[in-house]
């Protein structure tokens, strides 16, 4: 096994001397030692069990030579001699430990060692590149702790069989992710949850990066002995597993990709009982989820029978990646493939880069991609814009691309969910691809291959390979061109996300003033034919009511009967807007059956009248629901309920009661203010004396109400985004180099 630890670059040696100090010589490190040199030579301390049970210190030198096949000399270590003199003498040098990857002899050992115990290190001992290489070839803890080695290492000495294929199309599927990779404590965590556990699930929002450490951990359960690795995004998938073998199960936006999918609940409930057997007889689960979905999934899941999903859980936070770790991802994919002539116009402004809070994994791997900088003016304001809002940036580069590129992002735009299969063959998409672009199919294949790695990547799967977008982001920056030009919107109602395409788009048959991007009806059975399994949430609902016109809204009906059902069951004094704007939307174009609107009347009516609720008088989404002799009926009827006899009203509420008083009676207040407002009465007295015998009963009764905790917590407001400023970070002196 041959490792090429010169291909790993300072820092990242550095973590591999991190990890071998802790996991071989079992000197967990405790303190980075600084240098001024940015940390290119950096040492650190270390702890330890001395012989006699005694706890002793250790220093750990990395010694990093950038070229391959150098050697060390006891030269390159005479600038560490006066610190290690001084860290001898204040105890932090019980040993000093070098390791360096360069190759070191034995004459050399010995004249190093001597210099160094000579100025009062008890022990010195150094181990060169041939004894890391070892020890990372017997390790495969190491190899996970610093997965950056799979790279630069022959797979298959130490990964046979079809497991050594799944992981190659692993590290093929990560494109350049891996050899700019920075181990982050949210993936060190993952990684010791899942050797504890066997089973991780990482939180966190789109492009923190949790599939990049999924994929990570699934190559590290592959070196480990799992015999093969799976990756899936539905329960009604799993069938395509064995868990009854040693594998890897990668379960991809386990509780849906955009919102919370209840349809897939019952089923992971009744597999969670076989995924907590599998974990124990050896098997390794790593789900991936948005924060925002999983707090919708768990209170659903039955945690009893699977309680790894509340104990083994790792929140993959971007916005908590310390200013160090964006500082090495932004290091790493800029030196990677950048000219030497941007690197050095980036340099003045990468450590503010990294400072800033908008800062995202995306955003260094797109300032590293000559791609995305070639017509890229760089300037203070133009970086502050593209840390802050990178979705326009990739949007302006797409706008750039020619004609076959853009012809390549539209067709895996068209395949979003299942790729583009490669060698590309004819199909709609292609065809549609084709006509509304102008190119042929020759040029979009070459194209495809072109921003390979930049914008499109090139993926192996059980089923041949396929063209995906680089990132989830692409498909955004896409819709946005499309979804504004009339004659590219057949695209846009293709391949936008559904969820996005509900927010921005409306069925009309004529353009409004509203900057809505209009589906036109030739348009509404491609449509029609995407809503057939959509879940009926907030999103469809205020776009059904909302922003179609009567004919899509009759047709949506037709292969949505489960609609018309859940409208007949709804409890109308419960609904949010988007809910009272589909019922509206259905009730006033007569496409909701008469005895059910008469019931929902009444029970709006009824509501009203019980709980003096009088919020129904001024809603005009609910007016759509009344015929006009429904309404002057309800009207009158709660006047003479509630507004015939005020002086007697105030004895009225002693009727009702509820845990929080002072609120309920001033939601009593509030909505006799609104029905007063309604019934033009402002100028009646006897409408004052009640509100201040309102006022004064919710005097006395905060009165009657403990003091509050003068103890309690009190959120400190919150840090504005750092701006990009001046000056350079120590870890960027050699970007340019």
């Amino acid at each position: 096994m041959s490792y090429d630890l010169s291909q790993l670059g300072w820092k990242a040696f550095q973590d591999v001397a991190a990890a071998i100090a802790a996991e071989v010589l079992k000197r967990p490190v405790q303190t980075f030692l600084e240098s001024k040199d940015g940390g290119r030579d950096a040492a650190f301390l270390g702890r330890w069990d001395g012989p006699d049970g005694t706890v002793e210190k250790s220093t750990i030198q990395c010694k990093f030579l950038g070229k391959p096949g150098a050697n060390l000399t006891l030269t390159n270590l005479k600038a560490e001699l006066p610190k290690a003199k001084k860290l001898a003498a204040d105890g932090l040098a019980d040993d000093y430990v070098v390791l360096t990857n360069a190759g070191v002899s034995g004459e050399v050992d010995a004249q190093i060692c001597a210099a160094f115990e000579a100025v009062g290190v008890k022990t010195c001992r150094v181990f060169g590149g041939t004894w890391i290489v070892q020890q990372l070839t017997d390790n495969p803890k190491l190899r996970m702790l610093v997965p950056r080695v799979y790279g630069i290492g022959d797979l298959s000495h130490i990964i046979t069989g079809h497991g050594y294929k799944q992981a190659k199309a692993i590290l093929d599927s990560m494109g350049s992710d891996l050899s700019c990779f920075v181990p982050t404590d949210a993936y060190r965590s993952a990684v010791q949850a899942l050797r504890e556990h066997g089973f991780v699930i990482l939180l966190g929002d789109p492009a923190s990066g949790k599939s990049t450490i999924a994929a990570i951990l699934a190559l590290g359960a592959i070196d480990d002995g799992c015999l093969g690795a799976l990756k899936i995004n539905a329960p009604d998938q799993l069938n395509l597993w064995h868990p009854g073998e040693r594998q890897f199960l990668w379960v991809d936006d386990a509780f849906g990709p955009n919102h919370f999918d209840a349809s897939r609940m019952s089923r992971w409930n009744a597999e969670l009982g076989a995924l907590k057997a599998a974990v124990e007889g050896g098997a390794r689960v790593v789900f991936t989820s948005r924060n925002y979905i999983w707090e919708a999934a768990r209170p659903h899941l039955k945690t009893s029978a699977f309680p790894l999903l509340k104990e083994s859980q790792i929140v993959v936070n971007v916005h908590a990646l310390s200013e160090q770790e964006r500082a090495q991802m932004l290091y790493n994919h800029v030196r990677r493939i950048q000219p030497q002539a941007i690197r050095r116009l980036l340099k003045p402004h990468l450590s503010a880069i990294a400072a800033n809070k908008a800062f995202l994994p995306e955003t260094a791997r797109r300032l590293g991609d000559p791609l995305f900088t070639k017509n890229l003016v760089i300037s203070r304001e133009r970086l502050i814009r593209l840390v802050e809002h990178p979705v326009e940036f990739l949007t302006e580069v797409l706008e750039q691309l020619d004609d076959a590129s853009r012809a390549a992002i539209a067709l895996i735009f068209l395949n979003s969910q299942t790729g583009v299969p490669s060698p590309i063959s004819a199909s709609p998409a292609l065809e549609t691809v084709t006509r509304l672009m102008g190119v042929q199919v020759a040029e979009l294949a070459r194209a495809m291959q072109h921003l390979n790695d930049s914008l499109t990547l090139l993926v192996s799967e059980d089923d041949g390979d396929r063209w995906i977008f680089r990132h989830p982001t692409v498909t955004d920056a896409f819709a946005t061109i499309v979804g504004t030009s009339p004659e590219l919107v057949e695209l846009y109602v293709h391949g936008a996300k559904l969820d996005r395409l509900l927010r921005e788009a409306a069925c009309r048959p004529k353009a409004a003033d509203d900057k809505r991007i209009r589906i036109p009806p030739p348009l509404y059975p491609v449509l029609l034919d995407r809503l057939k399994s959509c879940a009926l949430d907030e999103g469809l609902m205020s776009f059904l009511g909302a922003r179609c016109e009567r004919a899509f809204l009759v047709e949506v009906l037709k292969v949505r009967p489960d609609i018309l059902e859940w409208a007949a069951k709804a409890d109308l004094a419960s609904l949010g807007l988007s809910g009272k704007l589909l019922v509206a939307a259905m009730a006033s174009w007569g496409l909701i059956a008469e005895d059910v609107r008469i019931g929902m009347v009444a029970d709006v009516k009824k509501h009203s009248i019980t709980w003096l609720d009088a919020r129904p008088l001024k809603d005009k989404i609910l007016h759509q629901i009344f015929k006009d002799d429904d309404f002057v009926e309800y009207t009158e009827a709660f006047r003479k309920e509630w507004l015939s006899d005020i002086p007697n009203v105030f004895e009225e509420f002693g009727r009702y009661s509820s845990e929080n008083e002072v609120g309920l009676y001033e939601e009593f207040k509030e909505n006799l203010q609104i029905a007063q407002a309604y019934f033009e009465m402002e100028n009646d007295s006897d409408f004052d004396q009640l509100y201040a015998q309102i006022d004064a009963h919710i005097e006395a009764l905060e009165a009657d109400q403990p003091e509050p905790d003068g103890s309690a917590w009190n959120p400190s407001s919150m840090d504005k985004s750092t701006s990009l400023s001046d000056g350079d970070g120590a870890i960027f002196d050699d970007v340019d180099a």
